[in-house]
């Protein structure tokens, strides 16, 4: 797979592409529609599109938690492309960036069906599970 990420500015048609992409990722399988949620604080974090050629396939956000911690959100892969290290690799893309910029630590709100996967790369669980959008989900975090 020939992948390129590229920034997303929000509100740009790539913005759009994104939203709808997350919504099919997060909330159709549920019934539920994104567009519901206030998505207004996506304009603060930094968001990254992956491609392959012009078909938006992944998202991933980096969003500054504090002065040492970042946190990684909307890890959202559409279905066809899973299981083909797809992940990992966002993964890496966006923890070396932090790591660049002088985070200590990675923190995530993972779905616990996800939750292997994140130990996988070395995350910690550091919660119980809780139902976020109807869905469990963990808090999990990373020393960078």
């Amino acid at each position: 797979m020939n992948i390129d990420i590229r920034n997303i500015i929000y509100d740009s048609p790539e913005y759009e592409v994104s939203v709808n992409l997350r919504n099919e990722v997060f909330r159709k399988p549920w019934g539920l529609d994104i567009r519901n949620d206030d998505l207004s604080s996506d304009k603060e974090v930094e968001m990254f599109g992956a491609y392959i050629g012009n078909k938006m396939i992944a998202t991933i956000f980096l969003d500054e938690y504090s002065k040492d911690i970042v946190k990684i959100k909307s890890v959202a892969i559409l279905e066809e492309y899973r299981g083909k290290g797809l992940g990992k690799y966002l993964m890496d893309y966006v923890e070396n960036i932090a790591r660049q910029r002088g985070y200590t630590k990675s923190i995530l709100m993972g779905r616990v069906s996800a939750e292997k996967f994140y130990h996988k790369l070395g995350y910690k669980t550091i919660s119980d599970p809780y139902d976020y959008k109807t869905i469990p989900h963990v808090d999990m975090e990373k020393n960078l």
